[in-house]
């Protein structure tokens, strides 16, 4: 289901909800100057867009599209062996995926690649990393709420929680988009908070705003994927984007830093949990998130 909002000089909105996948759902957002979609994933949702009678366009695409010099890419990777070698921070010229029809990443790299080819309206593509924000569906911040609901003693973190995977204030997202809107152009703008956090001051941040205090286990290896200790930032070498872009073309500044958006974001998942399933609240970490306390306890234990 998609929800299709129509902005007016009144600032009173209209909501439609509709199915993209049916056939002509998109033909409300006829007309307009400007579409904005922050769900596009694959080729198909390329076209759809292309064939809207609008005045330019603007899609949410993924810094996981972007490859190091020997092609590796996220999507692959592992551990810290496979991992890419970025370029810290990674620029809008970085290459990125072959488009295809494989991953999460090729998919998003062919839809901009459609795009930004198309020669008939200016298509601008923003390229975020790990997004929160009210309404988040991933809701990443939840892999330590839960443990500090859960009163859980300690927090196990690899490569000793230094690890910085950028994240994304929806909020910068927004503001980026604003800048664009108002002066409508084909390109790629990455998207990243001005201060992104280790992963050990994420954890620390959380736990204070849901009034628990860990104990920190923080193991020496980076780790690789699925293993206890990686949360949904670890990352065994920097992915960080840079943001010089953004602010030559279009004069961007952050609407908001992480520190600063961190604590409202605990409290709306802390608001809107309280009477509901997380699972139902996140749906899409719910099919992510892990809470290996087990194994956890397993490691513990042997480390004592």
């Amino acid at each position: 289901m998609t929800v299709a909002a129509r902005y007016s000089e009144t600032e009173e909105f209209e909501l439609a909800r509709l199915d993209r996948d049916d056939e002509g759902a998109l033909a409300v957002a006829n007309g307009f100057d400007l579409v904005v979609d922050v769900i596009p994933y694959e080729a198909a949702h390329a076209e759809q867009l292309l064939a809207l009678d609008a005045g330019a366009l603007i899609a949410i695409s993924s810094a996981s599209v972007y490859a190091d010099e020997q092609g590796r890419t996220l999507d692959e990777a592992q551990g810290i062996d496979d991992f890419p070698e970025f370029p810290v921070p990674i620029p809008e010229t970085q290459p990125t995926v072959e488009p295809g029809d494989e991953t999460y990443s090729t998919k998003k790299a062919k839809l901009e690649r459609i795009l930004l080819e198309n020669g008939r309206v200016p298509a601008a593509v923003v390229r975020p990393c790990a997004i929160y924000g009210e309404g988040d569906r991933m809701g990443r911040e939840w892999f330590f709420i839960k443990r500090a609901l859960d009163r859980r003693p300690y927090v196990v973190l690899t490569n000793r929680g230094e690890g910085r995977f950028h994240t994304s204030a929806s909020r910068n997202i927004g503001e980026l988009v604003r800048l664009v809107a108002a002066q409508p152009r084909t390109g790629v703008f990455n998207c990243g908070d001005p201060d992104p956090p280790t992963v050990l001051q994420i954890a620390r941040a959380v736990g204070d705003g849901a009034g628990h205090e860990f104990t920190e286990v923080l193991l020496p290896t980076a780790g690789s994927r699925g293993e206890v200790g990686q949360t949904p930032w670890s990352a065994p070498k920097p992915m960080l984007v840079d943001m010089g872009k953004a602010e030559r073309e279009l004069g961007y500044r952050p609407a908001v830093r992480w520190a600063e958006a961190l604590p409202d974001q605990v409290g709306w998942l802390l608001r809107a949990t309280r009477d509901r399933a997380w699972q139902e609240v996140l749906p899409r970490g719910a099919e992510y998130l892990e809470f290996k306390y087990e194994e956890e306890d397993a490691l513990i234990a042997g480390l004592a």
